[in-house]
């Protein structure tokens, strides 16, 4: 290769050398530039606020937890004088308006009692049966004389009475009212201390376990539960309570 050529060969490639050099830089610019963009925090204030609702509303259903104990030497004794006096029980629940659908067997229960055990004293071990049902009573007027009724059927086992409501879903619309109200009312408070306004709603949650009715419940002594002693009992009223977190813009 003449000399010439070859002073032109290298003069080229130098060129070639440079324009890639030059391009990778300007890559690298620019790759920089859109990270820093990227990375550019947000601008947007806000604050997080919650609120707190509540509401009270009348019972309309009250559930009473009732049923029979009985024992005897031999179990076959005490399962059928079990079953004789809750099938008396159940016709006079029955008799006093309760529908079938309203009343839950929730457990049957059979038991060796083995008795007081001592070095001078013969043990005596009993069977012991016991049956317990769930009775709903949509009639509040009426739980005392049903109370009654079981009692002189034979009930002897009464666990207390629960008043609740059968449909919560308007408490629960007008507790959740109240308290987006009021996480409003504490976000301008708030803001209002700190010489901001607030803005639009960014994020709303329902604080988990903030929200729970109420169901009011009564022990009922036997004693008072029979022959007219359960007509004294109230329902009263029941609350209904939730917790929403909101979080409102700033600006």
């Amino acid at each position: 290769m003449s000399k010439g050529r070859a002073f032109a060969a290298t003069v080229i490639t130098s060129l070639l050398v440079i324009a890639l050099v030059l391009a990778g830089s300007s890559l690298s610019v620019g790759t920089a530039a859109q990270a820093q963009d990227t990375a550019a925090p947000s601008a947007t204030r806000f604050i997080t606020v919650v609120g707190q609702g509540k509401t009270n509303v009348e019972p309309d259903i009250a559930t009473l937890n009732l049923g029979v104990q009985t024992k005897a030497a031999k179990v076959d004794e005490a399962m059928s004088e079990n079953t004789a006096i809750m099938d008396a029980i159940m016709e006079a629940l029955l008799a006093a308006g309760i529908e079938e659908k309203d009343i839950q067997t929730t457990s049957y229960n059979i038991y060796l009692d083995e008795g007081y055990r001592a070095p001078d004293v013969e043990p005596e071990p009993v069977y012991r049966v016991s049956n317990m049902v769930l009775v709903k009573v949509r009639d509040l007027e009426a739980v005392g004389e049903v109370l009654d009724a079981a009692v002189a059927a034979g009930a002897n086992q009464i666990y207390g009475i629960s008043f609740t409501l059968e449909d919560w879903s308007e408490a629960e619309a007008d507790a959740r009212a109240e308290a987006m109200a009021d996480a409003r009312a504490r976000a301008e408070e708030l803001a209002g201390l700190a010489e901001v306004e607030v803005g639009e709603v960014l994020s709303i949650s329902e604080v988990v376990g903030g929200a729970a009715p109420y169901a009011a419940s009564y022990g009922v002594a036997l004693e008072r539960a029979a022959m007219g002693g359960g007509g004294a009992i109230a329902p009263g009223e029941l609350e209904y309570s939730t917790r929403i977190q909101v979080t409102y813009a700033l600006r």
